[in-house]
């Protein structure tokens, strides 16, 4: 799956929330018109309009299975994320990868890391507290997020 970045001076406002209850991440307005998902281990990337603009997270996370880190979320700039495959809407989800991606936590600053927090990549917050690591080959490096609250680990 290929993605691309459009750097822009403008963020998607949302809010990113940790339910701790549900060991899920959740953003705040929930988008109503979904086009498809992108799956990131349980998680879902929702894609809303005909550009493929990623414009919500949210999906099961446990926390249970974090590894506690001391990695930095990396320099990045605000922007969009899109899809670059021709995925048809509607048709449910699209994987990532076939295989989960280690998740890990930085207690310290609150990021959460899902992929390869040490390969670089263009980095974009494409959300508020949201920042994706994309390749020179388009392919997904990681999602990095901030949630309000983490659990207590």
């Amino acid at each position: 799956m290929k993605f691309c970045i459009n750097y822009t001076n403008v963020i998607e406002q949302k809010t990113l929330i940790y339910h701790i209850e549900e060991c899920s991440f959740d953003t705040e307005p929930a988008v109503q018109e979904i086009n498809f998902d992108i799956a990131l281990n349980k998680l879902n990337l929702t894609a809303t309009d005909d550009d493929n603009k990623i414009a919500q997270v949210g999906g099961f996370c446990g926390y249970n299975e974090w590894i506690k880190s001391n990695y930095q979320v990396p320099e990045r700039k605000s922007g969009v994320l899109k899809v670059l495959d021709d995925l048809v809407s509607g048709e449910g989800s699209y994987a990532i990868s076939k295989e989960d991606f280690p998740v890990y936590v930085n207690i310290q600053t609150g990021w959460v890391c899902i992929g390869n927090p040490e390969k670089g990549g263009d980095a974009v917050e494409f959300i508020t507290n949201c920042v994706a690591v994309i390749d020179s080959n388009k392919n997904f490096v990681s999602l990095w997020l901030k949630p309000k609250k983490l659990p207590d680990i």
